[in-house]
């Protein structure tokens, strides 16, 4: 059985969907904004000279150039992999955020946050040592729900920002940072 010892699962840097407040989960649709690059680039200082087994991303074009950003700054190998990709929209898929009804993600049509959920805990699952995974707010969100025990509604406080780090000490089932822009020293150790 592999065993995940540590996860950082970085959401991607500001992309055009983001700024123009639209819901797409299209996989080469959207690139990083300018200040996105800059937010991929300041979350890949933060990781330099840290050490991970690999970087695992969504394959969704701005969490793959996110991923891409932050791997000059440590010369990892990449893999792709679907369990990290967007949630799944449905017919709401490149709409406005604004146009949305306020419904429930089931009665719009939308994948599930049990769904999301149990992708990202396969998918962190499946991997052994310490990676990073680049993903999206809602997986992101979802991975760390499991671990803090929470249901959907009383995930929404979680502040996932664009570029952040959240670290889960998978191996004993505790969060260690949510959407964080800086690693404490405590947990810079464990990677050094």
């Amino acid at each position: 059985m592999l065993i995940m010892k540590y996860v950082v699962l970085i959401r991607h840097g500001e992309s055009y969907t983001n700024r123009n407040g639209i819901l797409s989960s299209e996989l080469n649709k959207y690139r990083l904004t300018e200040e996105g690059v800059e937010q991929a680039r300041f979350t890949g200082e933060q990781l330099k000279g840290l050490k991970f087994d690999g970087i695992v991303s969504s394959p969704v074009l701005r969490a793959v150039e996110t991923a891409n950003i932050i791997n000059q700054f440590l010369n990892l190998q990449i893999t792709t992999d679907n369990r990290a990709v967007e949630s799944d929209f449905g017919e709401y898929n490149g709409k406005r955020i604004v146009d949305i009804p306020d419904k429930s993600r089931n009665e719009l049509g939308m994948e599930s946050f049990e769904s999301q959920q149990n992708r990202m805990i396969d998918l962190i699952n499946s991997y052994e040592g310490s990676y990073l995974v680049v993903s999206h707010s809602f997986p992101i969100r979802c991975a760390l729900a499991h671990y803090l025990e929470l249901n959907e509604e009383e995930s929404f406080g979680m502040d996932i920002r664009h570029a952040s780090m959240s670290v889960i000490d998978v191996e004993n089932g505790k969060i260690m940072s949510i959407g964080s822009l800086l690693l404490s020293q405590r947990i810079k150790k464990i990677f050094e």
